[in-house]
């Protein structure tokens, strides 16, 4: 890295500190929960998304990037803001949402309130502070410190401000964006990448998928229940409990899933056992206790390693389910149906790869230790940006301890930290 650059350019933005904690605030105070997100009201929480990116737009015009607000879902617009480079280098995007989730009981936020956007300490505290309007900032005022350095880039950096992701909503957000033609020779994603190190480099994520399992039972008065469960009743004649049965199968799954942990690993997750499939909802019938239930719905999670195709996933929990139903009488007769709603791909970049071995550098430049890379634990719109062709890994500030809770917040030094590494990686990739 050239010296004079990389000082010029940290200079800047420790002048900029000020304008950095500012958009950060600003923006936590837009609220911008995603309309789709379970239990919420679509037309009540519509706009929000969009009010946030309004915002933004002469934030990113300031600097000179060429603005595209544009909707591709009404009501949600995303922000695309281009500056193009002299020419000769390679192009960088830099790729972060705006929506967030709900905030939860106010009662809970006991250090400061979910859209105060409030510095208490040395941290932000409000809902999306980490989950990632503070990345999102980071990125912008990197841009701007190289620019006031008065630094001209040879390649284009292009940061997209999308909305959608926190529920998949990629045809609204991130691949409504790729599909408006903005690519690049590599991506980062600003996502929160702690724990277990800050600002890490997420260059692998698990696959997830939502599954639905239906069994079915047979109602009949809750007083009949004696004569399904004791030696000499009328059994499935009588009646069947769906939950019982429902039980069977989450007892199979749960065999699966420790099989997973002994079987299944990846060189950038700490342990094999990551990989799990979790049980969110269990529900039984619509009549209450004084009726045996007739049906029963398992809701999951499954998050798998990147080594396995989605077929395969299904294939092992189908025959899995299928392997326990047949050890019961009635669900072999009356198997359970299975759904696949959902499924958020994996993605995996080699952490030799130029883009991995260009932001480690940045990072062992800036905070003066190697770089760690490590499995994100969750997912994120790297994932569609890799599905694309454009190579794409995950750093920011934060860490998902903090995301999605109560009193979320970002550390100051971390925005400052995440500015100076994503402005290195500006200057190394793209070329001045």
């Amino acid at each position: 890295m050239d010296a004079k650059a990389k000082e010029s350019v940290f200079r800047q933005i420790d002048l900029l500190k000020d304008d950095l904690l500012n958009l950060v605030i600003e923006t936590v105070k837009i609220r911008s929960i995603n309309p789709t997100y379970t239990g919420v009201s679509y037309e009540e929480e519509l706009g929000g998304e969009t009010r946030v990116n309004e915002y933004v737009k002469p934030v990113m015009e300031k600097i000179g990037l060429t603005t595209d607000l544009f909707e591709q879902e009404k009501g949600r617009a995303n922000l695309v803001g281009t500056l193009k480079g002299s020419g000769g280098g390679k192009s960088l995007i830099f790729n972060g949402h705006v929506d967030v989730v709900p905030p939860g009981p106010d009662d809970q936020w006991t250090v400061a309130g979910p859209w105060s956007g409030e510095i208490v300490g040395d941290r932000i505290y409000g809902r999306g502070s980490c989950d990632m309007k503070g990345g999102n900032a980071a990125a912008i005022m990197a841009l701007r410190a190289i620019r006031e350095a008065g630094i001209t880039l040879k390649g284009d950096v292009t940061i997209e401000s999308v909305v959608g992701e926190e529920m998949m909503n990629t045809e609204a957000g991130t691949g409504a964006v790729i599909d408006r033609g903005y690519k690049a020779d590599a991506a980062v994603v600003v996502e929160p990448s702690g724990p277990p190190y800050r600002l890490g480099i997420i260059p692998a994520s698990p696959g997830v998928f939502y599954m639905v399992c239906t069994i079915r039972g047979k109602a009949v008065h809750a007083s009949m229940r004696d004569e399904l469960v004791r030696a000499g009743g009328g059994g499935a004649a009588i009646g069947v409990s769906s939950i019982d049965k429902a039980m069977i199968i989450y007892e199979g799954l749960r065999q699966l899933e420790e099989q997973w942990g002994q079987t299944k690993s990846h060189p950038m997750f700490t342990r094999p056992g990551h990989f799990t499939l979790h049980p969110g909802v269990v529900t039984g019938g619509p009549n209450g206790a004084f009726v045996i239930s007739e049906e029963s719905t398992l809701h999951y999670a499954i998050w798998h390693s990147p080594y396995d195709t989605p077929e395969q996933v299904k294939k092992e929990v189908e025959d899995q389910i299928a392997r326990f139903a047949a050890t019961d009488p009635w669900l072999r007769e009356n198997p359970p149906t299975v759904q696949w709603p959902l499924w958020w791909p994996p993605y995996d970049v080699d952490p030799e790869s130029p883009l991995c071995r260009t932001l480690a550098s940045c990072v062992e430049e800036t905070l003066g230790e190697p770089a760690k890379f490590y499995g994100f634990a969750a997912v994120d719109d790297a994932a569609f940006l890799n599905r694309a062709g454009i190579p794409a890994v995950s750093i920011g500030p934060g860490s998902l301890t903090v995301a999605h809770a109560p009193n979320e917040h970002v550390e100051i030094r971390e925005l400052l930290d995440c500015a100076r590494i994503y402005a290195l990686t500006m200057l190394e990739w793209c070329g001045f």
